[in-house]
């Protein structure tokens, strides 16, 4: 049994949980009678509502899946619940009555239900990389999941993960199965056993708490995206003596990623502080650090052509530059009244938090639909990045950073990220000096010619170098130029920009 000195752990991505996950639609079918007795009488009603959802036929995996999806669907999780007492009864009936959980309880509710399904099952304690993990593991583990047998083999899920995030101190439903789909070694990024044995992993694989704590913290959704890491994997918190690169590999196509580096005093700059690379399946991201801080990455991925819209929206962007522009749309016909109405009451105010959020529910099309419509009209992103990893970066003791107020890299224009594969070779910094000579190198099979335009002239890269694969340049800066932007063309007739980088006097 958990102890009552549970931390208040569970996954938080403010951006994310968008990855398109499929509830199964019988659990809103089930009948009105059990449906809300269960809620009031849970230990008479739960056998039947169990006996409408799975019956006794249909494989494992489906049938555990269902009873997951009834949980995300109708158990919040209690972020009121810890008190100096502990956090509460979380015994499957006291869960059922309140509607709510902490992680032990969300494990008793899914046991409960598996009993009565004549599913094997157990619940694990261990320690958990979910919302405010510190960095180490606290003395007693502070997180429950379960693990069921299906097809004679273990398997680990966490019903409280997939139900939702918790922003501030409140709960925000967000249906998914990143936390149901993972694969031993894919779950022991985020979840330690107190037991060796419930890693399920072979012995060679076993993870020390040591190993845990050094470890990156994963999501499920990085795994869904086809994403591993290449020969360059990154730690929990890593130190660099330069520039550093980390490589990630994805399996599924049509993938696009982007990486960012911030923190909580970071200067405005930061954007200049990454990089990327692409090789084709593989992603090689490059990050650089000012000085001895400490900072964050952030990794966003998406498919290209699929709409994810935003989770939520500040208080006043929301009320002065969407809801009051409904009406307008309504009189030029662009949406009916009903598509307006059924937005409006698509989203609900949280003062605390000084946000808007969309109120999740994957069976209402009607709705989803109007939502997506009105905010492409108002020219919304709808093509938001689902972050899908992160990790601290500082610099080593040998390293005091590349310097305040440097731009580390050039600016990548989206020729330059949508490129199958790519390299920028040189000049791999931000600024250039007027008058400097350089040379310009970049590897690529995505475009057949390169230039550099001045306000006299165009200057043309040497075909791609046979030797080395790149299209190359040596250039001297003009004295006057006030900009200097590198473009790309696929049939050397039409250009773009592709980099730009910032120009300051000689010393």
């Amino acid at each position: 049994m958990l102890k009552k000195s549970i931390s208040f752990l569970i996954l938080i991505f403010l951006s994310s949980q968008m990855f398109c996950a499929t509830m199964n639609p019988k659990v809103r079918q089930v009948p009105k009678n059990i449906q809300e007795q269960v809620f009031i009488t849970p230990k008479e009603t739960l056998p039947q509502l169990v006996n409408f959802l799975v019956g006794t036929s249909g494989d494992t995996s489906s049938r555990v899946k269902i009873l997951h999806d009834w949980i995300c669907d109708n158990i919040s999780y209690d972020c009121n619940a810890f008190t100096n007492e502990g956090v509460g009864k979380q015994d499957y009936e006291s869960v059922l009555k309140k509607k709510k959980a902490v992680c032990v309880g969300y494990c008793n509710l899914m046991a409960a239900m598996c009993y009565y399904a004549k599913i094997e099952v157990d619940i694990i304690s261990g320690w958990s990389k979910g919302f405010n993990y510190p960095g180490y593991l606290y003395k007693e583990s502070d997180h429950a999941w379960n693990v069921v047998k299906i097809g004679g083999k273990w398997k680990q899920i966490d019903v409280t993960w997939d139900a939702g995030y918790v922003d501030k101190r409140s709960f925000i439903k967000r249906y998914t199965l990143q936390w149901f789909n993972l694969s031993p070694s894919q779950f022991i990024y985020s979840h330690l056993p107190e037991e060796e044995k419930w890693q399920l992993l072979p012995e060679k694989l076993i993870r020390t708490p040591e190993q845990f704590v050094k470890e990156p913290y994963i999501p499920g959704i990085f795994f869904e995206y086809g994403l591993s890491f290449g020969k360059n994997a990154p730690e929990y918190t890593n130190e660099i003596s330069e520039a550093t690169g980390f490589d990630i590999v994805c399996s599924k196509p049509n993938v696009m990623m982007m990486a960012s580096i911030y923190g909580n005093d970071a200067p405005s700059d930061m954007d200049a502080a990454s990089w990327f690379e692409n090789a084709g399946r593989t992603r090689r991201f490059i990050f650089d650090v000012p000085d001895k801080k400490t900072y964050s990455t952030q990794f966003g991925a998406r498919f290209s052509g699929t709409t994810t819209n935003p989770k939520f929206f500040n208080k006043s962007d929301f009320e002065q530059n969407i809801l009051a522009k409904l009406p307008s749309l309504v009189s030029s016909k662009k949406i009916t009244p009903k598509e307006a109405e059924l937005f409006e009451k698509s989203y609900y105010l949280i003062e605390e938090n000084n946000r808007y959020y969309y109120a999740e529910d994957l069976f209402d099309n009607p709705r989803n639909l109007a939502n997506n419509k009105i905010l492409k009209l108002l020219d919304r992103n709808t093509h938001n990045y689902e972050t899908v990893l992160n990790f601290d970066i500082k610099a080593a003791s040998d390293y005091d950073g590349f310097g305040k107020n440097v731009l580390r890299f050039p600016q990548a224009y989206q020729n330059y990220q949508n490129a199958s594969t790519i390299s920028l070779i040189s000049p791999l910094k931000g600024s250039l000096k007027r008058g400097s000579e350089e040379h310009f190198s970049i590897k690529t099979n995505a475009y057949s010619s390169f230039v550099i335009v001045t306000a006299e002239e165009k200057y043309e890269f040497i075909p791609k170098n046979a030797k080395t694969g790149a299209f190359e340049l040596d250039f001297k800066i003009p004295e006057d130029a006030e900009k200097l932007e590198l473009y790309s063309s696929k049939d050397g007739k039409q250009f773009a920009t592709i980099i730009s980088y910032q120009l300051e006097q000689q010393n």
